[in-house]
């Protein structure tokens, strides 16, 4: 007999969290869409600003609600959502680890996954705990002059290397190739937040480590799109 898909409910992220990405990740939520459409579900759309009306009975209206959201009040309608018996990917509850810089950082370091070290001196990073403020240091000046401008900030040293971007759903990892050992150290990270459709960035050193240097949810998968599409859709 042929599987009879839920109502599913795919939730755009809003604009203020996608700077400079606002059409990729409309671009990989409606992908998925499209792959769900062909299986025989039940797709509707809605912004996240409107998802947190009140008006919205989620629990009548779908049972999967694949979500871009992060403020606080859409996490909050989504947990409603989920107290209703809707299944809700990702789980809310880990958006609001991963809204956290500091969160994710003291996972790694408490988990001995790679992480960039703390900054002690010289040319740095020092990032918002939340939010898109990241500000590169060059020296120590600029360190200490950032610092008073950043609220509640995270101070890293900075690492040289290559910058690669991974991504991944669930088991799959698309990105990058030829380096396991940060697919592993990622999905661990992924499996100590509760997330399954996750991406960052890594930087590889010269004598073969790595630090996981950025870590969040549902990226736009801008360079394996269709494979990230097929592998959330199988998450149903």
């Amino acid at each position: 007999m042929p599987i009879i898909l839920p109502q599913i409910l795919m939730v755009q992220r809003d604009e203020s969290f996608s700077p400079n990405a606002v059409e990729k990740d409309l671009a990989i939520l409606q992908a998925v869409g499209e792959k769900l459409r062909d299986r025989g579900a039940s797709i509707s759309y809605v912004k996240e600003e409107l998802l947190q009306d009140k008006r919205w009975k989620l629990g009548d209206r779908v049972g999967v609600i694949f979500s871009m959201a992060r403020s606080e009040k859409s996490l909050a309608v989504l947990q409603q959502a989920q107290a209703e018996g809707v299944m809700v990917v990702n789980d809310p509850r880990s958006i609001e680890i991963c809204n956290s810089r500091r969160a994710i950082d003291g996972l790694m370091r408490s988990n001995r996954i790679p992480a960039a070290p703390y900054y002690e001196r010289g040319k740095g990073w020092i990032k918002a705990d939340r939010g898109h403020d990241v500000r590169f240091a060059a020296n120590e000046e600029e360190m200490l002059a950032f610092k008073q401008q950043v609220e509640d900030p995270l101070l890293t040293a900075h690492v040289e290397g290559t910058l690669v971007k991974f991504y991944g759903v669930a088991d799959r990892f698309f990105s990058p190739q030829g380096y396991p050992q940060v697919a592993e150290a990622a999905a661990r990270l992924a499996c100590l937040v509760g997330i399954q459709v996750y991406g960052g960035d890594a930087v590889l050193l010269s004598d073969g480590t790595f630090a996981i240097i950025d870590f969040n949810d549902w990226p736009s998968f801008s360079s394996c799109r269709e494979e990230a599409a097929a592998a959330i859709c199988r998450l149903i």
